[in-house]
């Protein structure tokens, strides 16, 4: 095993890696946190090599993208990239040295991807469309992230893709999530805060815009047919009907092709402190 790169996802969640972090603000060094809508921040991931040959001037790359439960290279934007050497075993922490900006338009709620690419390691030629974390160790993906709510319903689009060339049908559902590992809500500024074992809104997935009425908490499942290149959007309604101060719930939206799991989002929805 010469060079062997990787960067670690969130298994189970396997798009929420903990190896990739936002630090808001102008200042890289400084707390890990949530991104803020049209404020900079700076982004981070840590590369590990597993291999026993040097890696020199591995290039670590940075994209965002709108949040999808199926990320692709041609709807996502290259923030920036770096370079690392890497000895065997050893593990680095590395600076996006391009500031990014999150949009307003979703209110800073996107996904981020991290990928290392090194000669000796190498990803296919060309590149697919889609990421895929799950096949490729030297990729991870970061869909997690802070849903604060008052006491008014929320609607939250999320993107469907099909790649170049490749027709897809998708299985969208919405479930209440398990409690999250300490390490990611730290990362993202809310360390203190309780998993909570009753889910504390009602969440539902819906192809419409309308805010209606949730009438009930299950979770719901839609089928979607995605023509080749194209995008639609579902939309995640959660009405936070019991939510509680310090506390939070998990709200996973996955999508499943056949018997795979393609892709997710997770929203850790906790009350605003001014409620």
């Amino acid at each position: 095993m010469a060079v062997n790169l990787k960067i670690q996802d969130g298994s189970p969640y396997w798009w929420n890696s903990s190896d990739i972090w936002v630090v808001p603000g102008n200042d890289p060094s400084g707390s890990p946190g949530q991104p803020v809508a049209g404020q900079p921040a700076y982004l981070w991931g840590r590369v590990h090599n597993n291999g026993s040959t040097t890696a020199n001037s591995a290039q670590v790359k940075f994209y965002w993208s709108n949040p999808a439960t199926s990320v692709l290279r041609s709807n996502s934007i290259l923030i920036g990239s770096s370079f690392v050497n890497l000895d065997p075993g050893e593990t680095q922490e590395v600076l996006c040295l391009t500031p990014w900006i999150p949009t307003i338009v979703n209110d800073g709620h996107e996904c981020v991807v991290a990928e290392v690419i090194h000669a000796a390691d190498p990803l296919p030629l060309p590149l697919p469309d889609v990421f895929d974390p799950q096949a490729y160790l030297q990729i991870a993906q970061r869909n997690l992230s802070v849903l604060s709510m008052g006491k008014s319903m929320m609607m939250l689009p999320i993107q469907l893709s099909a790649p170049v060339r490749e027709q897809r049908v998708l299985e969208i559902m919405v479930e209440y999530g398990e409690e999250i590992d300490r390490k990611a809500l730290h990362q993202l500024g809310i360390g203190k805060i309780k998993y909570m074992k009753k889910p504390m809104v009602k969440a539902k997935l819906s192809m419409d815009r309308e805010c209606g009425t949730i009438r009930d908490k299950h979770c719901c499942h839609l089928k979607v047919d995605l023509a080749p290149s194209t995008s639609k959007a579902v939309y995640l309604k959660v009405d936070p009907y019991n939510l509680k101060l310090g506390g939070y719930t998990p709200i996973n939206v996955i999508a499943r092709e056949g018997d795979k799991v393609v892709g997710g989002v997770t929203f850790i929805v906790t009350s605003a402190e001014e409620e």
